[in-house]
């Protein structure tokens, strides 16, 4: 009787920790609401967070505030629906600013981190909008810096990446319903060994 009983709590012990690394490092994806590529979920930085939710927030190292505070966005395609990839280019499109008090658009190396590469472009702001002309503005991701002056992010040793559009105190109608937000668009322009 407590060989069996013992069994059982070790097989559930066992089955409970592999379920959680699962859910934890696995490939799901937090929820929520699309746009496009872009990808929200409102319960970010929220105690209404489900246990999973949180989870994958923590393994990220999100840090998230509440989406009174910040609106977060990630995308791992493009506008295409093809995976983001470091060995192409791609140009970010923002038709208009977010109404949003300030942005960032950063790049996330396929582990979660800012990629090694030395290249210090990882990511653009409002600031560098406000350097633009108008409200238009678009940012290359590429290897490689280009050889026309551009906002450029570099995706060297970034392997499958990701962005992640940060909307600081956002207009209450994009904490509301955050499909609202002017996202930009992600075109792939060309990728290395393609003709």
């Amino acid at each position: 009787m407590w060989i069996k009983t013992g069994l059982a709590i070790l097989a559930g012990l066992i089955g409970g920790a592999m379920l959680a690394a699962l859910l934890v490092f696995g490939p799901f994806e937090i929820g929520g609401t699309a746009a496009g590529p872009w990808k929200t979920n409102l319960l970010i930085g929220d105690s209404a967070a489900s246990p999973t939710v949180r989870a994958a927030i923590a393994r990220r190292g999100l840090l998230a505030l509440n989406r009174s505070e910040t609106v977060y966005f990630n995308a791992t395609s493009d506008d295409s629906g093809q995976r983001l990839r470091e060995e192409c280019a791609y140009r970010v499109s923002f038709e208009q600013q977010p109404d949003t008090r300030w942005w960032s658009l950063t790049l996330y190396a396929a582990d979660d981190f800012l990629a090694v590469n030395g290249d210090e472009a990882h990511s653009v702001t409002a600031e560098h909008a406000a350097a633009s002309a108008g409200d238009a503005m678009s940012v290359l991701i590429a290897p490689s810096r280009p050889a026309v002056p551009a906002f450029w992010m570099s995706s060297r040793h970034a392997g499958h990446f990701a962005l992640t559009l940060r909307l600081y105190q956002p207009d209450a109608s994009i904490s509301d319903n955050p499909v609202l937000a002017a996202l930009p668009r992600i075109d792939r322009l060309s990728c290395e060994g393609e003709s």
